[in-house]
């Protein structure tokens, strides 16, 4: 592959390294990495005078977000468990149709239809790493979401739930997606399927999604079957001495406490979906005295790192305790998300070496634009994380190559996808036994928009669909079958030129 340089200047930029270095520091980009930080730009130039050189003025740069916890059909099936606590969802006839039509009949269209939304809509609100929970679906369910995150160009993990999944991943090869073995949940977990997952999990050397705990009841259940608390169960069957993910736990026994502290895994958790959902709010006051390290993931719902983290401070304003100083509460998306993941040697923080996944925040406009006049970086980021949202994201890049650029998704037509979403929304809905013809798609589903920028119209209406974007396909040609290999990427159209970009393999 040949040279791809980058210099990126005048952006103001927080690595979340541990040092939390923070200033207008001047980015060198090589190959999809991060090579220097920190010289003057005027240098960098002199010593690369072929780069392409990116103008970030006005804007702030934070490492790629990583969404530790997913769950790609929750961005549609959101809409219809809107307003019900999780505990109530068995019993609503029409979502148990919409969730057996899912785990039955739904094809790889649909799957991938609501994959492709999940992740785009993930991707432009800053998020470069995904962990997809999944789904125990027929084997199309695993293959649409291998192709969504493949198409979306992001890297990361997808939950496996029985043995079809173990099968078909096992043959296939990506090197920025990975694969987890998910153990059974709380009403069919048993002694044989736990240590089944865990010497499986060590023999792939995958690792172990343990979701467990995230009600009371469902901590009960497993308590009366084992006799033993959950965080016990898993230090006795020593599930979290290979990788693990550990998703959910919110009942803790009083030495659950120092079992999960020794662990050193962090607890992965979703703040939004906890209120969403109405499931049990952790322990926070005892987790964060012990300093256990948390991440934060978006589970059920929107992925919007920004507005999940202003969930948690405010959940934890609610409950009477402080939250972590803003870098603090930067790293729950970026650096503990890639630790959470066994990522952190590549990804989570802007350090010379690091895979180059980059979010940039554009902050020109009148009502944000206030917070540049601020001279500490710590209080800037303190505001940054109040104030700012998804909508502020305006570019992303990972290694090092831009797939978000002025607010758009650079490599599938946002209208397409707006269209799909109505297609399998309806779709989904016409099972709770409603009209849906007066139920249109919530606007926060990737809508088509025109913007202005500089004089110059990004998208139109009348504009081909094609246009500004590189489809890497359309529908009718379904995911190889395992051992058949990736689908090619075919290039269609022109990017913006200020834009030089480069679409190549990469090696996680």
């Amino acid at each position: 592959m040949s040279d791809s340089i980058k210099i990126i200047e005048n952006g103001f930029v927080y690595t979340g390294d541990k040092q939390n270095h923070a200033g207008r520091l001047t980015l060198l980009l090589q190959n999809g990495r991060l090579i220097e930080l920190g010289r003057r730009a005027d240098a960098l130039k002199a010593t690369y005078p072929n780069a392409e050189v990116i103008d970030a003025a006005g804007k702030i740069i934070f490492p790629g977000f990583v969404d530790a916890h997913h769950t790609g059909i929750s961005f549609i099936m959101r809409y219809l468990t809107s307003g019900q606590p999780m505990s109530q969802w068995s019993r609503n006839p029409g979502l148990r149709r919409a969730f057996d039509y899912l785990r039955t009949e739904a094809t790889f269209q649909e799957f991938l239809s609501l994959y492709r939304l999940s992740y785009y809509a993930a991707l432009k609100s800053g998020i470069t790493t995904v962990a997809e929970f999944g789904i125990n679906t027929p084997e199309h369910s695993l293959t649409a979401s291998l192709e969504a995150l493949q198409q979306t160009n992001q890297r990361g993990f997808i939950g496996l739930h029985n043995g079809d999944q173990i099968e078909a991943a096992r043959k296939l090869r990506d090197s920025s997606i990975r694969f987890g073995i998910v153990i059974a949940d709380e009403e069919n977990l048993t002694t044989y399927n736990l240590q089944s997952s865990i010497r499986l999990a060590r023999e792939l050397q995958w690792p172990l999604l343990l979701h467990l705990g995230q009600t009371r009841h469902a901590y009960s259940s497993v308590k009366k079957n084992f006799n033993k608390s959950i965080a016990q169960i898993y230090s006795e069957y020593r599930a979290m001495d290979s990788p693990a993910q550990l998703l959910h736990l919110a009942c803790f026994e009083d030495e659950d406490y120092e079992i999960i502290a020794k662990s050193h895994v962090p607890l992965i958790y979703s703040p939004s979906a906890i209120l969403q959902k109405g499931t049990d709010i952790p322990p926070f006051q005892e987790l964060l005295k012990r300093k256990i390290p948390l991440a934060l993931g978006s589970d059920w719902g929107a992925a919007q790192p920004l507005e999940n983290i202003q969930t948690y401070c405010s959940m934890l304003t609610m409950l009477g305790l402080l939250h972590e100083n803003a870098s603090g509460l930067l790293t729950l998306h970026t650096s503990n998300g890639a630790r959470a993941l066994g990522l952190q040697a590549e990804i989570g923080s802007l350090e010379p070496g690091k895979k180059a996944d980059l979010v940039f925040l554009d902050l020109s406009e009148f009502r944000m634009n206030a917070i540049l006049a601020e001279d500490q970086p710590e209080r800037m980021l303190e505001v940054i994380l109040q104030e700012a949202g998804s909508r502020q994201v305006s570019d992303v890049m990972i290694n090092g190559e831009f797939y978000v650029r002025e607010g758009h998704v650079l490599t599938y037509s946002e209208e397409d996808m707006a269209r799909e979403g109505q297609t399998i929304f309806k779709k989904l809905a016409s099972f709770r036994g409603q009209k849906t013809a007066a139920q249109p798609l919530p606007a926060t589903i990737l809508q088509f928009s025109t913007q202005q920028k500089n004089g110059r119209t990004l998208f139109t209406d009348d504009m081909p669909l094609e246009e500004g974007f590189r489809v890497i396909r359309k529908e009718g040609s379904p995911f190889p079958s395992p051992g058949k290999g990736a689908p090619s990427h075919e290039s269609a159209g022109e990017l913006p030129k200020n834009v030089k970009k480069i679409f190549g393999d990469d090696d996680v």
